[in-house]
């Protein structure tokens, strides 16, 4: 875990998914009830050494090592937590001392610590042992979110492939020879990563469907999940067909082992060194965007995951049961496991990290293999990837795009070294300023429309035909659009940075501050296209506003 991770933990104050503990000479007790009560709830990040305003207190340095591996002794002692939990205490260095950091992934199952049960609530861990209603609620909502638990009790441990369970106890030895994992029997091991479960409500006890994506013979699967396959194309010549296709209807081990490789085959290798080893960039990249694509599917969806390398992008589409709608912010986005078993597996197997560092890494070494590129996750009913493999930005139009808004000296180079920030689909590569204005203009009528707060002026044009009939169209915006789309488009694009409502007046030339705030800014505001910087005091004198990844999306049009 990085610092500024930290840093932000122990901002946002204790709450249902964060607390802070403080300790000198022992673990406190508390601490194992927090994780069960996360696990039971929606998860969340426990920083051991901080007080309860999230002012950090530190642990003794000589006390640290031992701190964290009494915590995973006891988070893995059966007589003491049922099922056990297997989570990985991390050490951060904080200006003002040692933490150690907890995360604790929302869990398939309802976990006990000394045969109490605990349940998340605003800043405190509740015993509901008791409440046998809030257990029932407990148990429903988990059957609702992690279809990797339902129970098959006529599924047996034979039709399970014994040489899986030697490969995965190859991998995760690579990993950790120490791992607890090792020295079980196949039985064994399915109890231990609750793979094999019993529901106390209903009283069926039995494997997976976790336990049969991750062991199952290729029949076993094909007779759970008739529907179900990962379908890999390469599409850089053929577009309308494949080059190349690898269809996978087998287990999430040899699934993701070809997935790697069927990126080794088709895109290129870059020289990269990092602690002074060579490492493999694409390998660095794809493991999580891979790793993502299996961990996070929804498996009871009969619809295929598709995995597509294009001349320019890959693209990725998996079925989803989504906590929300829209593209993540990565800088702010909350992870949540969608199958935290199945995750728990390929952790052990070191192809993913730590929840929600996944999309942080992706983004990371994908600067390093596409410079200027940043990748788009986008979670709805399918949640969709795109690794660019071109960076392709608002900056290539950069002299158009003013001139085409008339936009001032001073406002052009406001937005200088802003555009870049404003990614194209890397489809558009090639395109001239009016075939991209070809492109976006009808994007943003016909998506403008769709939003009733901005009370987009209807009749507009949205053909190529009635575009290009306007004498001067590719030349000045001010024949093509209505003037109140441009002011909300300047808006948006001067939004890159961000500015006062006396600033973006200025810029734009608008003199009424009244009608400048209820036609365009608080609009903007209402669709979530801008946001403001000090969300928590309105009033501030030092309030400006900025584009967010929804704004960012609708100005490049990509939410057509």
């Amino acid at each position: 875990m990085k610092i500024d991770e930290l840093s932000a933990i122990l901002k946002q104050g204790e709450g249902t998914r964060v607390e802070y503990k403080e300790s000198q000479d022992s673990v406190p007790k508390s601490l194992y009830e927090t994780v069960v009560s996360f696990s039971n709830t929606d998860g969340g990040d426990i920083v051991l050494g901080a007080d309860d305003d999230g002012n950090v207190i530190g642990l003794p340095a000589g006390q640290v090592d031992k701190f964290i591996k009494e915590i995973v002794t006891n988070l893995n002692n059966p007589s003491s937590f049922n099922p056990c939990l297997f989570l990985e205490p991390v050490a951060v260095q904080h200006a003002d001392g040692i933490v150690i950091v907890l995360r604790v992934p929302a869990s398939s199952e309802l976990h006990k610590h000394n045969g109490n049960i605990y349940w998340r609530s605003d800043d405190s861990d509740q015993n509901v042992t008791k409440n046998q209603q809030k257990i029932s609620d407990i148990y429903f909502q988990k059957r609702e979110h992690f279809s990797e638990g339902s129970i098959y009790k006529y599924l047996t441990i034979e039709e399970l492939d014994e040489a899986l369970f030697d490969k995965a106890r190859s991998i995760i030895g690579r990993q950790n020879s120490t791992h607890p994992w090792l020295s079980m029997n196949n039985q064994e091991l399915l109890n231990s990563a609750s793979l094999y479960r019993k529901d106390y409500k209903t009283g069926e006890e039995g494997l997976t469907l976790a336990a049969a994506l991750i062991f199952g013979k290729d029949e076993t699967i094909h007779n759970l999940l008739p529907g179900y396959k990962v379908d890999a194309l390469v599409r850089k010549e053929d577009t309308d067909r494949h080059d190349d296709r690898l269809l996978l209807r087998t287990n999430l081990i040899d699934t993701y082992l070809k997935l790697l490789e069927f990126v080794k085959k088709h895109l290129d290798d870059k020289f990269y060194q990092e602690s002074g080893q060579r490492k493999d960039l694409r390998e660095l990249i794809f493991r999580e965007v891979i790793g993502n694509l299996i961990v996070h599917r929804e498996y009871t969806n009969a619809h295929s995951s598709e995995f597509i390398i294009y001349k320019h992008k890959v693209t990725l589409t998996n079925p989803n049961k989504a906590l929300f709608h829209g593209p993540l912010d990565l800088k702010k986005f909350t992870p949540y496991p969608k199958n935290p078993n199945i995750r728990k597996f390929f952790t052990a197997f070191g192809w993913t990290d730590e929840l929600g560092s996944g999309v942080r890494n992706t983004s990371k070494y994908l600067a390093l293999y596409v410079p200027g590129a940043e990748p788009e996750f986008v979670e709805n009913s399918t949640f969709v990837t795109q690794i660019p493999l071109i960076s392709l930005s608002m900056q290539h139009y950069q002299r158009e795009l003013c001139d085409w808004f008339d936009l001032s000296e001073e406002s052009s180079a406001l937005l200088a070294d802003r555009l870049t920030l404003l990614q194209l689909d890397p489809a558009l590569n090639g395109y001239d300023w009016p075939a991209l204005i070809l492109y976006l203009v009808p994007s943003w009528n016909e998506n403008g429309v769709k939003l009733a707060l901005l009370n987009w002026p209807k009749k507009q044009h949205l053909s190529e035909v009635s575009i290009t009939k306007v004498p001067g169209w590719s030349e000045k915006g001010t024949k093509l659009l209505h003037k109140k789309v441009a002011y909300l488009i300047k808006i948006l694009l001067l939004a890159t940075k961000p500015l006062s409502l006396t600033e973006l007046m200025a810029h734009i030339h608008y003199s009424n501050r009244s009608t400048f705030r209820k036609n365009y800014l608080e609009p903007l505001l209402d669709v979530e296209f801008i946001q403001r910087t000090e969300q928590d005091n309105i009033s501030s004198p030092g309030q400006k506003y900025v584009i967010t990844q929804l704004g960012k999306r609708f100005l490049t049009g990509k939410n057509s």
